[in-house]
């Protein structure tokens, strides 16, 4: 398939699947935590800056 090359070219490719694989793993991790941060923030009384600047500001 990948004729003499292939020793180089599959690993290539699997280690870059591997790479992307944990980089979405990663993200989607790090969206989960932040999204629990900002629930806990809401929860105890804290908003978000641009739902307070959103409010008064009618242009």
């Amino acid at each position: 398939m990948f004729g003499d090359h292939a020793a180089y070219i599959v690993p290539a490719y699997a280690a870059s699947a591997v790479v992307i694989v944990a980089l979405i793993i990663w993200l989607r991790l790090q969206f989960s935590s932040r999204n629990k941060e900002l629930a806990k923030l809401e929860q105890s009384g804290i908003k978000r800056r641009a739902d307070q600047s959103t409010k008064g500001n009618s242009i």
